[in-house]
């Protein structure tokens, strides 16, 4: 059995094969290392904008009849565009229809985004939730400032849900905005809608529409008179996988000792499932 250190330090590289190896001598009782293999989308970078000139410089339409390929071509900044339907067009003359597409990142293009400098503009947290909130996990998605912009926006939100409206000099102050009542069966109903959505989309890894269930029930929670705290502390909870370090600092703001990496996953309970009315 010596061998098996050696092996088991190849698994990281090789786990499929390292785990049938295993399985060969004895060591694990089965014989696949996943349960479900999926393959993430190519993340592209941000639209590129093409606009045509002739030889004489004046523009082109990409849907004319002349031929393209003998026009230069030129790459137009985003805050010149509008869309009109389905079409991007020069904001100056709308005649004019461009192309637009996204390219896989790489330095000779320069459309390469850096984590780093995401995360330090943002932070950890709205880079994480939007990776997952940008589309279905398998497939290939265009990278999006302004769509980073929304979820740090989402994520201020929450932040200020649970603590409240920042003080003068920009900072806040201790605690939460919570109070420990009784939540009402509305805002169970809420929360436990919420709870099974996001359990259900996490299960089928469609991660960016539980981020959607989360984004209506803070919608929904800013409307409420009271946060009872046994609401927004299961609300913290299904945030956790999303937003981990913003969800363990309103953790500890709420009163626990312990991380929440030590609590159990909410669970949504059918009797608040049930719609109170039904319209015929």
């Amino acid at each position: 059995m010596s061998v098996v250190p050696n092996i088991l330090s190849c698994i990281c590289c090789m786990q499929d094969f390292g785990i049938r190896v295993l399985y060969d001598i004895g060591v694990v009782s089965t014989k696949e290392p996943f349960k479900c293999l999926i393959n993430q989308g190519l993340i592209l970078g941000e639209v590129e904008y093409t606009a045509y000139r002739d030889n004489e410089g004046k523009w082109v339409s990409a849907d004319s009849d002349s031929s393209l390929s003998d026009c230069i071509q030129e790459k137009v900044p985003a805050d010149k565009i509008t869309k009109v339907g389905d079409n991007y067009v020069l904001k100056d003359d709308p005649n004019i229809r461009l192309n637009a597409r996204a390219y896989k990142m790489s330095k000779s293009r320069g459309n390469v985004i850096n984590p780093d400098d995401v995360v330090s503009e943002y932070g950890a947290d709205s880079l994480r939730l939007y990776e997952m909130f940008m589309g279905p996990l398998r497939d290939s998605k265009t990278w999006s400032t302004g769509g980073i912009e929304g979820v740090h926006r989402f994520l201020g939100r929450t932040w200020r849900l649970v603590v409240g409206a920042p003080l003068p000099d920009g900072s806040y102050k201790d605690g939460t905005m919570v109070t420990d009542v009784e939540p009402t069966f509305e805002q169970l109903r809420v929360l436990h809608k919420c709870m099974a959505r996001v359990s259900e989309e996490i299960q089928e890894t469609r991660f960016n529409t539980a981020i959607s269930a989360m984004m209506e029930f803070v919608n929904a929670a800013y409307k409420w008179d009271t946060q009872p705290k046994s609401v927004i502390d299961s609300f913290v909870l299904l945030l956790s996988p999303f937003a981990p370090h913003l969800a363990e600092e309103l953790w500890f703001r709420l009163g626990h000792a312990q991380s929440l990496a030590h609590e159990q996953f909410p669970e949504a309970k059918n009797e608040y499932l049930k719609e109170s009315e039904i319209v015929l």
